[in-house]
Protein backbone atom coordinates (compact mmCIF):
# COMPACT_ATOMS: atom_id res chain seq x y z
CA UNK A 1 0.00 0.00 0.00
CA UNK A 2 1.56 3.25 -1.27
CA UNK A 3 1.30 6.49 1.10
CA UNK A 4 -1.61 7.78 -1.32
CA UNK A 5 -3.53 5.06 -0.04
CA UNK A 6 -2.50 5.56 3.62
CA UNK A 7 -3.22 8.97 3.80
CA UNK A 8 -7.30 8.62 4.26
CA UNK A 9 -6.97 6.28 6.96
CA UNK A 10 -4.89 8.56 8.74
CA UNK A 11 -7.32 11.66 8.03
CA UNK A 12 -10.16 9.71 9.22
CA UNK A 13 -8.44 8.69 12.24
CA UNK A 14 -7.75 12.31 13.22
CA UNK A 15 -11.06 13.46 12.20
CA UNK A 16 -12.39 10.49 15.06
CA UNK A 17 -10.02 11.58 17.57
CA UNK A 18 -10.96 15.31 17.19
CA UNK A 19 -14.81 14.62 16.95
CA UNK A 20 -14.31 12.78 20.65
CA UNK A 21 -12.15 15.65 22.03
CA UNK A 22 -14.80 17.91 20.92
CA UNK A 23 -17.11 16.08 23.10
CA UNK A 24 -14.87 15.65 26.32
CA UNK A 25 -12.72 18.41 26.49
CA UNK A 26 -14.06 20.27 29.59
CA UNK A 27 -15.65 16.90 30.90
CA UNK A 28 -14.71 14.88 34.20
CA UNK A 29 -12.94 11.46 33.97
CA UNK A 30 -11.85 9.60 37.18
CA UNK A 31 -9.47 7.00 36.68
CA UNK A 32 -8.60 4.13 38.78
CA UNK A 33 -5.46 2.18 38.13
CA UNK A 34 -4.46 -0.84 39.76
CA UNK A 35 -0.88 -0.99 41.57
CA UNK A 36 -0.63 -4.49 40.15
CA UNK A 37 0.77 -2.41 37.28
CA UNK A 38 3.31 -0.26 38.74
CA UNK A 39 5.79 -2.83 37.27
CA UNK A 40 4.89 -3.37 34.69
CA UNK A 41 7.03 -1.48 31.38
CA UNK A 42 4.50 0.25 29.81
CA UNK A 43 3.02 1.85 33.29
CA UNK A 44 5.14 5.26 32.11
CA UNK A 45 3.33 5.37 28.69
CA UNK A 46 -0.41 4.80 30.42
CA UNK A 47 0.65 7.71 33.05
CA UNK A 48 2.15 9.48 29.92
CA UNK A 49 -1.07 9.59 28.10
CA UNK A 50 -3.20 10.22 31.73
CA UNK A 51 -1.23 13.28 31.20
CA UNK A 52 -2.14 14.12 27.16
CA UNK A 53 -5.84 14.09 28.22
CA UNK A 54 -5.02 16.37 30.97
CA UNK A 55 -3.72 18.11 28.08
CA UNK A 56 -6.02 18.12 25.90
CA UNK A 57 -8.74 20.08 28.33
CA UNK A 58 -10.01 16.77 29.74
CA UNK A 59 -10.51 17.04 33.50
CA UNK A 60 -8.86 13.92 35.12
CA UNK A 61 -8.89 12.48 38.95
CA UNK A 62 -6.70 9.80 39.29
CA UNK A 63 -7.17 7.17 42.52
CA UNK A 64 -4.51 4.36 42.51
CA UNK A 65 -5.13 1.09 43.95
CA UNK A 66 -3.14 -0.03 46.34
CA UNK A 67 -3.87 -3.96 47.32
CA UNK A 68 -0.83 -5.32 46.62
CA UNK A 69 1.57 -2.69 47.42
CA UNK A 70 -0.15 -2.84 51.06
CA UNK A 71 0.13 -6.89 50.64
CA UNK A 72 4.13 -6.43 49.68
CA UNK A 73 4.20 -4.59 53.14
CA UNK A 74 3.16 -6.67 55.15
CA UNK A 75 4.70 -9.44 53.94
CA UNK A 76 7.67 -7.56 54.48
CA UNK A 77 6.85 -7.17 58.06
CA UNK A 78 6.04 -10.65 58.44
CA UNK A 79 2.47 -9.99 58.89
CA UNK A 80 -0.83 -11.37 56.40
CA UNK A 81 -3.96 -9.86 56.15
CA UNK A 82 -7.58 -11.44 56.95
CA UNK A 83 -10.02 -11.14 54.17
CA UNK A 84 -13.57 -11.77 54.36
CA UNK A 85 -15.88 -12.15 50.81
CA UNK A 86 -12.86 -10.20 49.51
CA UNK A 87 -12.46 -7.61 52.06
CA UNK A 88 -9.58 -6.65 53.78
CA UNK A 89 -9.76 -6.62 57.34
CA UNK A 90 -7.54 -4.08 58.36
CA UNK A 91 -6.01 -4.64 61.94
CA UNK A 92 -5.10 -1.95 64.20
CA UNK A 93 -1.26 -3.56 63.53
CA UNK A 94 -1.53 -3.30 60.28
CA UNK A 95 -3.07 0.19 59.63
CA UNK A 96 0.59 2.03 59.42
CA UNK A 97 1.87 -0.71 56.32
CA UNK A 98 -1.45 0.28 54.51
CA UNK A 99 -0.56 3.74 54.97
CA UNK A 100 2.63 3.91 54.35
CA UNK A 101 2.20 1.32 51.11
CA UNK A 102 -0.61 3.78 49.83
CA UNK A 103 2.09 7.06 50.15
CA UNK A 104 4.21 5.14 48.05
CA UNK A 105 1.75 4.20 45.16
CA UNK A 106 0.59 7.71 45.53
CA UNK A 107 4.39 9.05 45.37
CA UNK A 108 5.31 6.73 42.62
CA UNK A 109 2.56 8.25 40.00
CA UNK A 110 3.33 11.72 41.69
CA UNK A 111 6.90 11.28 40.30
CA UNK A 112 5.67 10.33 36.65
CA UNK A 113 3.32 12.72 36.21
CA UNK A 114 5.89 15.31 37.19
CA UNK A 115 7.88 14.30 34.66
CA UNK A 116 5.18 14.63 31.91
CA UNK A 117 5.24 18.08 32.81
CA UNK A 118 2.06 18.04 34.42
CA UNK A 119 1.14 19.01 38.31
CA UNK A 120 -0.56 16.80 40.51
CA UNK A 121 -1.56 16.56 44.34
CA UNK A 122 -2.40 14.38 46.75
CA UNK A 123 -4.72 15.29 49.71
CA UNK A 124 -7.22 14.37 51.91
CA UNK A 125 -10.65 15.49 50.55
CA UNK A 126 -12.24 11.95 51.66
CA UNK A 127 -14.54 11.78 54.89
CA UNK A 128 -14.22 8.37 55.81
CA UNK A 129 -16.22 5.84 58.39
CA UNK A 130 -15.68 2.71 60.02
CA UNK A 131 -17.28 -0.58 58.04
CA UNK A 132 -17.84 -1.57 61.65
CA UNK A 133 -19.47 -5.31 61.64
CA UNK A 134 -21.40 -7.09 59.24
CA UNK A 135 -21.97 -10.11 60.37
CA UNK A 136 -20.25 -10.43 63.33
CA UNK A 137 -16.86 -9.74 61.24
CA UNK A 138 -15.32 -6.67 62.66
CA UNK A 139 -13.61 -5.46 59.77
CA UNK A 140 -11.79 -2.59 62.53
CA UNK A 141 -9.56 -0.07 60.60
CA UNK A 142 -11.43 -1.01 57.31
CA UNK A 143 -12.94 2.10 55.84
CA UNK A 144 -16.17 3.00 53.66
CA UNK A 145 -16.88 6.60 52.17
CA UNK A 146 -18.52 8.66 53.53
CA UNK A 147 -18.42 11.70 51.53
CA UNK A 148 -15.97 13.61 48.66
CA UNK A 149 -14.72 17.08 49.39
CA UNK A 150 -16.46 17.88 45.83
CA UNK A 151 -15.39 21.72 46.22
CA UNK A 152 -12.03 21.38 46.64
CA UNK A 153 -11.03 18.62 44.27
CA UNK A 154 -13.32 20.86 41.43
CA UNK A 155 -11.04 23.96 42.40
CA UNK A 156 -7.78 22.08 41.95
CA UNK A 157 -9.10 20.58 38.92
CA UNK A 158 -9.96 24.43 37.77
CA UNK A 159 -6.77 25.52 38.58
CA UNK A 160 -5.47 22.85 35.96
CA UNK A 161 -3.89 20.33 38.49
CA UNK A 162 -4.58 16.85 38.76
CA UNK A 163 -6.15 15.60 41.61
CA UNK A 164 -4.78 12.43 43.09
CA UNK A 165 -6.84 10.49 45.41
CA UNK A 166 -5.36 7.68 47.96
CA UNK A 167 -7.52 4.92 49.26
CA UNK A 168 -6.54 6.02 53.32
CA UNK A 169 -9.86 8.58 54.50
CA UNK A 170 -10.15 10.20 57.86
CA UNK A 171 -13.30 10.63 59.87
CA UNK A 172 -14.08 13.92 61.51
CA UNK A 173 -11.91 13.70 64.65
CA UNK A 174 -9.15 12.79 62.23
CA UNK A 175 -9.28 8.64 62.16
CA UNK A 176 -8.04 6.88 59.30
CA UNK A 177 -9.17 4.16 57.87
CA UNK A 178 -8.50 1.90 54.37
CA UNK A 179 -10.48 2.05 51.62
CA UNK A 180 -11.48 0.28 48.49
CA UNK A 181 -9.67 2.24 45.61
CA UNK A 182 -12.49 0.80 43.50
CA UNK A 183 -15.71 2.02 45.90
CA UNK A 184 -13.84 5.29 46.38
CA UNK A 185 -12.99 5.84 42.40
CA UNK A 186 -16.53 5.28 42.23
CA UNK A 187 -17.34 7.83 44.99
CA UNK A 188 -15.21 9.94 43.26
CA UNK A 189 -16.95 9.96 40.11
CA UNK A 190 -20.82 10.39 41.29
CA UNK A 191 -20.02 12.90 43.62
CA UNK A 192 -18.40 14.66 40.21
CA UNK A 193 -21.32 13.44 37.76
CA UNK A 194 -18.15 12.43 35.83
CA UNK A 195 -18.33 11.52 32.11
CA UNK A 196 -15.98 8.37 32.31
CA UNK A 197 -15.19 6.20 35.26
CA UNK A 198 -11.97 3.99 34.08
CA UNK A 199 -10.81 0.67 35.84
CA UNK A 200 -7.37 -0.08 34.79
CA UNK A 201 -6.14 -3.04 35.92
CA UNK A 202 -5.15 -6.56 34.54
CA UNK A 203 -8.38 -7.51 34.08
CA UNK A 204 -9.31 -6.70 30.24
CA UNK A 205 -13.10 -6.62 30.47
CA UNK A 206 -15.98 -8.52 31.30
CA UNK A 207 -15.72 -12.03 29.86
CA UNK A 208 -18.61 -14.15 28.31
CA UNK A 209 -19.25 -17.31 30.51
CA UNK A 210 -21.48 -19.78 28.66
CA UNK A 211 -23.84 -18.22 25.77
CA UNK A 212 -23.56 -14.36 25.84
CA UNK A 213 -26.52 -12.14 26.31
CA UNK A 214 -28.62 -11.95 23.09
CA UNK A 215 -28.14 -8.85 20.92
CA UNK A 216 -24.77 -7.89 23.15
CA UNK A 217 -21.76 -7.38 21.05
CA UNK A 218 -18.79 -9.94 21.93
CA UNK A 219 -14.99 -9.02 21.04
CA UNK A 220 -12.38 -11.68 19.19
CA UNK A 221 -11.02 -11.57 22.50
CA UNK A 222 -14.18 -13.62 24.65
CA UNK A 223 -15.36 -10.30 26.28
CA UNK A 224 -18.36 -8.14 26.20
CA UNK A 225 -17.73 -4.69 24.16
CA UNK A 226 -20.27 -2.71 25.97
CA UNK A 227 -23.57 -3.20 27.29
CA UNK A 228 -26.37 -0.47 29.61
CA UNK A 229 -27.48 -1.38 32.47
CA UNK A 230 -30.94 -2.95 31.22
CA UNK A 231 -28.93 -5.71 30.37
CA UNK A 232 -26.45 -6.23 33.44
CA UNK A 233 -29.21 -7.27 35.32
CA UNK A 234 -28.93 -10.14 33.28
CA UNK A 235 -25.55 -10.66 33.49
CA UNK A 236 -25.60 -10.87 37.27
CA UNK A 237 -28.60 -12.78 37.70
CA UNK A 238 -26.80 -15.71 35.78
CA UNK A 239 -25.37 -18.20 38.20
CA UNK A 240 -21.61 -18.80 37.73
CA UNK A 241 -21.50 -16.00 34.73
CA UNK A 242 -18.87 -13.81 36.40
CA UNK A 243 -16.54 -14.83 39.37
CA UNK A 244 -15.83 -12.71 42.89
CA UNK A 245 -13.09 -10.16 41.02
CA UNK A 246 -15.83 -9.57 37.81
CA UNK A 247 -18.52 -9.33 40.02
CA UNK A 248 -17.17 -6.94 42.14
CA UNK A 249 -16.41 -4.41 39.05
CA UNK A 250 -19.59 -4.74 37.20
CA UNK A 251 -21.70 -4.33 40.39
CA UNK A 252 -19.68 -1.22 41.61
CA UNK A 253 -20.18 0.20 37.46
CA UNK A 254 -23.45 0.02 38.19
CA UNK A 255 -23.22 1.76 41.06
CA UNK A 256 -21.49 4.52 39.03
CA UNK A 257 -24.57 4.50 36.36
CA UNK A 258 -26.88 5.54 39.26
CA UNK A 259 -25.16 7.43 40.64
CA UNK A 260 -24.38 9.66 37.86
CA UNK A 261 -21.36 8.28 35.67
CA UNK A 262 -22.31 8.04 32.16
CA UNK A 263 -19.86 5.45 31.12
CA UNK A 264 -17.54 2.82 33.15
CA UNK A 265 -15.18 1.25 31.24
CA UNK A 266 -13.20 -1.81 32.72
CA UNK A 267 -9.71 -2.24 30.69
CA UNK A 268 -6.54 -4.01 30.92
CA UNK A 269 -4.10 -1.27 31.31
CA UNK A 270 -0.51 -3.76 30.29
CA UNK A 271 -1.93 -3.15 26.54
CA UNK A 272 -0.31 0.12 24.82
CA UNK A 273 -2.09 2.69 23.99
CA UNK A 274 -5.35 1.27 25.81
CA UNK A 275 -6.56 4.21 27.47
CA UNK A 276 -6.58 6.44 24.06
CA UNK A 277 -8.04 3.69 22.10
CA UNK A 278 -10.95 3.61 24.21
CA UNK A 279 -11.62 6.70 24.34
CA UNK A 280 -10.81 8.01 20.87
CA UNK A 281 -12.20 5.00 18.83
CA UNK A 282 -15.72 3.80 17.97
CA UNK A 283 -14.51 0.30 18.94
CA UNK A 284 -12.30 0.90 21.73
CA UNK A 285 -11.10 -2.38 23.74
CA UNK A 286 -12.41 -3.33 27.09
CA UNK A 287 -16.23 -3.19 28.03
CA UNK A 288 -17.78 -0.27 28.77
CA UNK A 289 -20.84 -0.12 30.95
CA UNK A 290 -23.57 2.65 30.34
CA UNK A 291 -26.71 4.11 31.86
CA UNK A 292 -29.80 3.57 29.57
CA UNK A 293 -30.05 6.90 27.82
CA UNK A 294 -33.54 5.58 26.77
CA UNK A 295 -35.43 4.91 29.39
CA UNK A 296 -38.30 7.50 28.19
CA UNK A 297 -38.20 6.39 24.61
CA UNK A 298 -40.71 2.81 23.74
CA UNK A 299 -42.28 1.22 20.68
CA UNK A 300 -45.57 2.83 19.44
CA UNK A 301 -48.47 1.08 19.10
CA UNK A 302 -51.42 1.71 17.21
CA UNK A 303 -53.43 3.23 20.24
CA UNK A 304 -50.48 6.01 20.17
CA UNK A 305 -51.62 7.40 16.50
CA UNK A 306 -54.03 10.12 17.52
CA UNK A 307 -51.16 11.42 19.47
CA UNK A 308 -48.90 11.21 17.00
CA UNK A 309 -51.13 12.74 14.46
CA UNK A 310 -51.39 16.19 16.91
CA UNK A 311 -47.30 16.37 16.93
CA UNK A 312 -46.99 15.90 13.43
CA UNK A 313 -49.99 17.72 11.99
CA UNK A 314 -48.47 21.42 12.67
CA UNK A 315 -45.32 20.36 10.67
CA UNK A 316 -47.65 19.09 8.20
CA UNK A 317 -49.46 22.45 7.83
CA UNK A 318 -46.06 24.36 7.39
CA UNK A 319 -45.02 21.87 4.72
CA UNK A 320 -41.81 20.45 7.13
CA UNK A 321 -43.15 16.95 6.50
CA UNK A 322 -45.08 15.03 4.00
CA UNK A 323 -48.44 14.21 4.75
CA UNK A 324 -49.43 11.37 6.58
CA UNK A 325 -52.79 9.81 7.62
CA UNK A 326 -53.56 7.99 10.55
CA UNK A 327 -54.17 4.71 8.12
CA UNK A 328 -50.92 4.41 7.32
CA UNK A 329 -48.93 5.23 10.50
CA UNK A 330 -51.23 2.61 11.94
CA UNK A 331 -50.24 -0.20 9.30
CA UNK A 332 -46.20 1.02 9.63
CA UNK A 333 -46.60 1.40 13.86
CA UNK A 334 -43.66 -1.32 14.03
CA UNK A 335 -41.13 1.14 12.61
CA UNK A 336 -42.39 4.51 15.06
CA UNK A 337 -41.27 5.37 18.62
CA UNK A 338 -42.45 7.86 21.02
CA UNK A 339 -41.30 9.67 23.35
CA UNK A 340 -43.11 10.05 27.01
CA UNK A 341 -43.11 12.38 29.73
CA UNK A 342 -45.58 11.03 32.43
CA UNK A 343 -47.19 8.63 30.30
CA UNK A 344 -48.15 12.01 27.65
CA UNK A 345 -46.03 11.69 23.92
CA UNK A 346 -43.99 14.44 23.91
CA UNK A 347 -41.80 13.59 20.50
CA UNK A 348 -42.31 10.67 18.15
CA UNK A 349 -40.09 9.40 15.40
CA UNK A 350 -39.68 6.79 12.39
CA UNK A 351 -37.19 4.14 11.16
CA UNK A 352 -38.38 2.58 8.11
CA UNK A 353 -36.04 -0.01 6.57
CA UNK A 354 -35.98 0.06 2.49
CA UNK A 355 -33.38 -2.71 1.56
CA UNK A 356 -30.66 -5.33 3.42
CA UNK A 357 -28.64 -1.98 4.07
CA UNK A 358 -30.78 0.66 4.80
CA UNK A 359 -33.58 2.91 6.32
CA UNK A 360 -34.97 6.60 6.14
CA UNK A 361 -35.09 7.77 9.71
CA UNK A 362 -38.27 10.25 9.53
CA UNK A 363 -41.37 12.51 11.02
CA UNK A 364 -38.95 13.23 13.95
CA UNK A 365 -40.84 15.82 16.16
CA UNK A 366 -40.30 16.77 19.82
CA UNK A 367 -42.69 19.12 21.00
CA UNK A 368 -41.90 22.67 21.79
CA UNK A 369 -41.83 22.54 25.57
CA UNK A 370 -39.28 19.37 25.42
CA UNK A 371 -37.12 20.25 22.53
CA UNK A 372 -33.96 21.68 24.82
CA UNK A 373 -31.92 18.61 26.94
CA UNK A 374 -30.98 16.94 23.67
CA UNK A 375 -34.58 14.67 23.41
CA UNK A 376 -34.52 15.12 19.84
CA UNK A 377 -30.76 13.44 19.16
CA UNK A 378 -31.74 11.01 22.18
CA UNK A 379 -34.49 9.71 20.10
CA UNK A 380 -31.88 9.58 16.65
CA UNK A 381 -29.24 7.94 18.79
CA UNK A 382 -32.15 5.45 19.87
CA UNK A 383 -33.21 4.73 16.15
CA UNK A 384 -29.22 4.81 14.84
CA UNK A 385 -28.66 2.13 17.67
CA UNK A 386 -31.75 0.03 16.06
CA UNK A 387 -30.59 0.26 12.74
CA UNK A 388 -27.08 -1.10 13.84
CA UNK A 389 -28.72 -4.42 15.90
CA UNK A 390 -30.80 -4.67 12.67
CA UNK A 391 -27.78 -4.89 10.69
CA UNK A 392 -27.98 -2.19 8.58
CA UNK A 393 -25.26 -0.16 6.96
CA UNK A 394 -26.45 3.42 6.50
CA UNK A 395 -29.73 5.56 7.83
CA UNK A 396 -30.59 8.52 5.55
CA UNK A 397 -33.31 11.37 6.21
CA UNK A 398 -35.06 14.03 4.05
CA UNK A 399 -35.09 17.45 4.90
CA UNK A 400 -36.29 20.74 3.63
CA UNK A 401 -35.21 22.89 7.39
CA UNK A 402 -33.31 20.86 9.80
CA UNK A 403 -30.27 19.96 7.55
CA UNK A 404 -27.96 21.37 10.57
CA UNK A 405 -29.35 19.62 13.33
CA UNK A 406 -28.54 16.11 11.40
CA UNK A 407 -25.54 17.16 10.43
CA UNK A 408 -24.73 17.88 14.49
CA UNK A 409 -25.56 14.59 14.47
CA UNK A 410 -22.89 12.82 12.00
CA UNK A 411 -24.92 12.95 9.36
CA UNK A 412 -23.73 14.35 5.85
CA UNK A 413 -24.97 15.76 3.04
CA UNK A 414 -24.96 13.62 0.02
CA UNK A 415 -26.73 13.62 -3.43
CA UNK A 416 -30.39 12.12 -3.98
CA UNK A 417 -28.99 9.51 -6.34
CA UNK A 418 -27.39 7.65 -3.32
CA UNK A 419 -31.01 6.94 -1.89
CA UNK A 420 -31.76 3.11 -2.29
CA UNK A 421 -34.01 2.42 -5.72
CA UNK A 422 -36.98 2.32 -4.15
CA UNK A 423 -37.14 5.98 -2.59
CA UNK A 424 -35.14 7.66 -5.55
CA UNK A 425 -38.40 6.86 -7.65
CA UNK A 426 -40.35 8.61 -5.26
CA UNK A 427 -38.07 11.81 -4.28
CA UNK A 428 -40.47 14.28 -4.82
CA UNK A 429 -38.47 16.62 -6.88
CA UNK A 430 -40.57 20.32 -6.57
CA UNK A 431 -40.25 19.28 -2.78
CA UNK A 432 -36.43 19.22 -3.21
CA UNK A 433 -35.67 18.47 0.11
CA UNK A 434 -31.49 17.33 1.05
CA UNK A 435 -30.44 14.31 1.74
CA UNK A 436 -28.81 13.24 4.81
CA UNK A 437 -27.17 10.00 5.78
CA UNK A 438 -25.06 8.04 8.16
CA UNK A 439 -22.43 5.27 7.89
CA UNK A 440 -23.27 3.37 10.79
CA UNK A 441 -19.81 1.41 10.98
CA UNK A 442 -18.35 4.99 11.09
CA UNK A 443 -20.59 6.31 13.41
CA UNK A 444 -19.36 7.95 17.47
CA UNK A 445 -21.15 6.17 19.99
CA UNK A 446 -23.08 9.13 21.83
CA UNK A 447 -22.33 10.31 25.09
Amino acid sequence: MDQAERVPDKVNAIREVLGYLGRYRGEVFVIKIDDSLLEEPLFPLLIRDVVLLHRMGIRVVIVPGARCSIDAALAAAGRTSSYHEGVRITTEDDLGHAMSAAARVANHVLSLISENGAQAVSGNWVRARTLGVIGGVDYQRTGRVERVNVALVEKLLGEGVIPLVGNIGWNAVGKAYNLSSTELAVAIGTALKAAGLFLIGTVAGIPVVGTPLAGIRVRESGIYSNMDLSRVGELLARKDALDREHRVLVENAVAACRGGVKRVHILDGRQNGILLEEIFSVTGNGTMLYTNLYTDLCPATVEDVPEIMRLIQPYVRQQLLVRRTPEAIADNIAHWVVYKVDDAIRGCAALTPYDAESAELEALVVDEDHRHGGTGGRIVSFLLDQAATLGLKRVFALTTQTSDFFLEHGFSEVPVESLPEGKRKRYNRARNSRVLAIELAERQVPA
